[in-house]
C-alpha cells in the first residue's frame, strides 16, 4: 500500500510539473487574453448590475440561513425534550446537519462576493465600478453576526467569539468521534493548503517574471500565509515536546 501511495504521489507530482511547464509557455499569451477581456469589458452599468445580482443572492441566502438556523435550534430543543434514545439521536443528527448547512451557506456567500470581485477585476472596470463590488461583502456582515449568536443558542457550551483559547474550547465540547474527525480533516486541509500555497507562489512568481506584470503584493501575501501556516503549526508541535 505504501509503495502504491508513493507511486501515486510521483505520478501526481509529474502531472503538476507538466501543468506548471505548460503554464510557463502559456504566460507569453496572457497579455493577449487580457486584451481580449478588456475589449469585452463591462460597461459602467455592467458592474452595477453584477453587484446587484450578487447582493440579491446574498440577501436571499441570508434569509435561507435564518430559516436553517431556526430549524437547527428546533431540532436541538427536541433532542433535549424526547425521552426515547433513538429519537434523540435522530434529532441530534438533523440538528448537526443543519448546523453544518449554516456554515456552508456563509462560505457560499463569501464565494459569491469573491467571484464578483474577480469578474470586475478581469474585465478592467473603472475604479468607481470596483467600489460597488464591496456591497456584497457588506451584506455578509449580517450572516456573520447571525452565526455568532446562533452557535451560542445552538449549544450554550460554545465559547464567545474572540474568547481566549476559542479553538481548544470548541474541541473540548466535542465527543471523541467528532474530535477525531475534526482533527483529521483539519490536518489534511493543513497539508493541502501548504502545497497549494507553495505551488501558487511558484506559479505567481513565474507569471510575474514572464509577463512583466508586477505580482509582488500577491506573492508577499502567499509567502506570509506559508510562513504562518508552516512555522506556526511546527513550532506549536515542537513546544509540546519540550
Amino acid at each position: 500500500m505504501k509503495v502504491g501511495r508513493y507511486l501515486l504521489l510521483l505520478v501526481l507530482g509529474g502531472i503538476i510539473g507538466g501543468i506548471i511547464g505548460a503554464l510557463i509557455g502559456a504566460f507569453d499569451n496572457v497579455s493577449r487574453y487580457t486584451d481580449v477581456l478588456s475589449h469585452i469589458a463591462l460597461s459602467f452599468n455592467g458592474p452595477i448590475i453584477l453587484c446587484v445580482i450578487a447582493s440579491v443572492i446574498n440577501v436571499v441566502l441570508t434569509l435561507v440561513l435564518y430559516k436553517v438556523q431556526q430549524q437547527a435550534i428546533n431540532y436541538k430543543h427536541q433532542t433535549e425534550q424526547v425521552l426515547d434514545e433513538q429519537q434523540a439521536d435522530h434529532y441530534e443528527k438533523k440538528a448537526n446537519l443543519k448546523f453544518i448547512s449554516s456554515d456552508l451557506i456563509c462560505y457560499f456567500q463569501i464565494s459569491v462576493s469573491l467571484l464578483t470581485m474577480l469578474i470586475i477585476i478581469l474585465t478592467h472596470s473603472s475604479d468607481d465600478a470596483i467600489l460597488f463590488s464591496i456591497i456584497p461583502y457588506m451584506i455578509t456582515i449580517i450572516p456573520s453576526i447571525m452565526t455568532g449568536f446562533f452557535v451560542r443558542k445552538f449549544d450554550s457550551r460554545y465559547p464567545k467569539q474572540g474568547e481566549e483559547q476559542y479553538t481548544e474550547k470548541i474541541l473540548a465540547i466535542m465527543d471523541e468521534g467528532e474530535r477525531h474527525i475534526t482533527l483529521v480533516s483539519m490536518f489534511k486541509i493543513y497539508r493541502y493548503n501548504l502545497a497549494i500555497i507553495m505551488i501558487g507562489g511558484i506559479i505567481l512568481g513565474l507569471f510575474s517574471l514572464s509577463t512583466g506584470i508586477n505580482q509582488s503584493a500577491g506573492l508577499f501575501i502567499l509567502i506570509i500565509l506559508f510562513i504562518y501556516n508552516a512555522f506556526g503549526y511546527t513550532l506549536k508541535v515542537r513546544k509540546f515536546y519540550k
